[in-house]
């Protein structure tokens, strides 16, 4: 099983487990090979519901009058409206249960301060949701600019790297070139060389590099070394001379693990 599909199957348990939906999007964002509009969709998604459901569970209690049904007439007071003594209202003097206009009475104020404290508690989720959206605009920013490029030619997915004696290579679909006797096609892939686009392409027999300027032709025992300059540039040393091929960076690593296993340089 390949670790795509491990983290894929370990994220959407996470999501399952609904406790556990944090560590899935973050397995998603950066573990999986899930299209880009599906991982936005669903982190969106998932934080808004994930950080609804904290609310609805720690700061969202049923209403409980624990003060007693408000009696008329001044009855928490203790007193009537019909009393003449000293704690009634119609006497004109200061009883025990008045209070002076938009004063609160001591349980009214324990009220609205535990309500206030509710409040000042929900600012957690809402961080949450935040920095959930935080991650996943970085997460976009950071991959905007990593190559996209899909290989028309062959499906990457199925080379199992790293590559040993017994690997066997996947179909390649390229028909741009004649094949010798006995020769087939480990690998290709388009160059990106700026006004110089083209194909490389790697047999059991040769390394073809195909473009608008020139096509190179290099026999397989030719080739003393194989290396990148960086990411997106192969370097091929052939007899006493280096070719640099461009290419999209998520090719780089299939077109060096291929050509090193075709020579026979290196078994990676």
């Amino acid at each position: 099983m390949s670790k795509s599909k491990l983290f894929s199957i370990i994220t959407i348990a996470c999501f399952v487990s609904i406790l556990c939906i944090p560590i899935g999007i973050v397995l998603m964002l950066y573990y999986t090979n899930w299209k880009k509009k599906l991982k936005v969709i669903l982190s969106l998604a998932l934080t808004a519901f994930y950080a609804g459901l904290i609310v609805l569970v720690f700061f969202v209690k049923p209403s409980i009058n624990t003060g007693g049904i408000g009696l008329p007439f001044g009855a928490n007071g203790g007193y009537t409206a019909f009393d003449a003594g000293s704690g009634g209202s119609g006497s004109g003097g200061k009883g025990r249960g008045s209070k002076k206009p938009g004063e609160l009475l001591p349980q009214q104020s324990e009220q609205t301060k535990a309500k206030g404290k509710g409040n000042g508690a929900a600012i957690y989720p809402i961080l949450f949701f935040l920095f959930m959206l935080f991650l996943i605009l970085w997460q976009n920013l950071r991959s905007k600019g990593k190559s996209n490029y899909e290989n028309p030619y062959v499906d990457t997915n199925k080379y199992k790297l790293p590559l040993g004696p017994d690997s066997k290579m996947p179909m390649v679909h390229f028909l741009h070139i004649e094949l010798g006797s006995d020769e087939k096609i480990n690998f290709a892939t388009e160059t990106n060389q700026k006004d110089n686009e083209g194909n490389l392409v790697i047999t059991n027999q040769r390394v073809i590099i195909l473009n608008k300027t020139e096509i190179i032709e290099l026999p397989v025992a030719s080739v003393k070394s194989v290396s990148s300059a960086t990411s997106t540039v192969l370097v091929i040393a052939a007899d006493d001379k280096k070719y640099y091929v461009f290419m999209p960076e998520n090719q780089m690593k299939y077109a060096t693990a291929v050509l090193k296993w075709t020579t026979g340089k290196t078994q990676i």
